[in-house]
């Protein structure tokens, strides 16, 4: 039962996405990013269901629609925000207290 659930609403998430890309209604890399999102219940589906083939081939496609969002500008801001919070941690070199 679960599985049809989590199927159903990857469909409902994934179907959507690519109209309103393939329409012109999003941008490519945010209807990549929304497929990516939409594919993780149905790798978990099939996954619970033992079919291996098909969770790894929907693994694949998720990762290239994550990589395509990525690199279509769709990660600007989060590789901005990792930019700021690498600046605060960078290291200070310390020596290491002498004894007397």
């Amino acid at each position: 039962m679960q599985t049809i659930v989590l199927t159903t609403f990857g469909n409902l998430v994934i179907w959507p996405a690519v109209i309103a890309s393939f329409t012109g209604r999003i941008r490519r890399h945010h209807g990549s990013g929304i497929v990516a999102l939409g594919s993780l219940p149905v790798i978990a589906a099939y996954a619970l269901e033992g079919q291996t083939t098909l969770a790894s081939f929907f693994a694949a496609m998720s990762a290239l629609n994550a990589w395509g969002w990525w690199k279509g500008g769709g990660g600007d801001d989060t590789k901005r925000r990792l930019k700021s919070w690498a600046r605060r941690f960078q290291g200070v070199r310390r020596t290491a207290p002498q004894g007397a």
